[in-house]
């Protein structure tokens, strides 16, 4: 029979955060982006997903500050047209979304995390520079109403915002109601 203690299923946080960290800086603008190729828009988009499950890892584990897992992130929606989405005109962005409308909002860091890791559509964009600027993301909750637009300036900060976040302190206080102890961390 395995043994187990409460060590076990601690992990160890800084790994993950290296890694976040390495995307964020695959994400910086360079004077002379490599020409496009389907690979390196398949990787990029992987990566950023894996990051933003990353972070949701980090922040359901409380290996995050409050003020990250609180935090919210410039998004922009694009309102769907009235048109139904389907699986076969999800990728008509233009023709289903009113992109050239676009609203700014200001989302939760936890539900920015949702749309990539349940995306049922995504687009990744290049400038005129040939740097990466933008990525519409749609999860089949919101896809009938809206895609969002999230700027890759926007993704780059928010993973160098969470693998730099170490908090200093962690807080449990029994709760009777939940049977079970909320954490906090600072």
């Amino acid at each position: 029979m395995l043994e187990r203690s409460a060590e076990n299923f601690v992990i160890e946080s800084c790994y993950w955060k290296e890694k976040l960290a390495r995307i964020a800086k695959l994400l910086n603008r360079t004077k002379r982006p490599k020409r496009w190729t389907e690979r390196q828009l398949c990787s990029t988009e992987r990566d950023i997903m894996i990051g933003f499950f990353i972070i949701r890892r980090m922040n359901e584990l409380f290996k995050t500050t409050k003020s990250v897992r609180e935090a919210t992130v410039p998004v922009y929606s694009c309102k769907n047209t009235g048109k139904k989405v389907t699986f076969r005109n999800q990728y008509d962005l233009a023709e289903i979304y009113d992109v050239e409308n676009e609203k700014k909002e200001d989302n939760k860091l936890a539900y920015v995390c949702n749309q990539f890791i349940h995306c049922t559509t995504s687009f990744l964009f290049r400038d005129e520079t040939r740097n990466w600027s933008d990525v519409y993301i749609v999860s089949d909750f919101d896809k009938q109403n809206c895609i969002w637009r999230v700027p890759v300036a926007e993704i780059r900060e928010i993973f160098l915002r969470v693998s730099a976040d170490y908090p200093h302190s962690f807080r449990m206080e029994w709760n009777p109601k939940k049977g079970d102890y909320d954490l906090s961390t600072e």
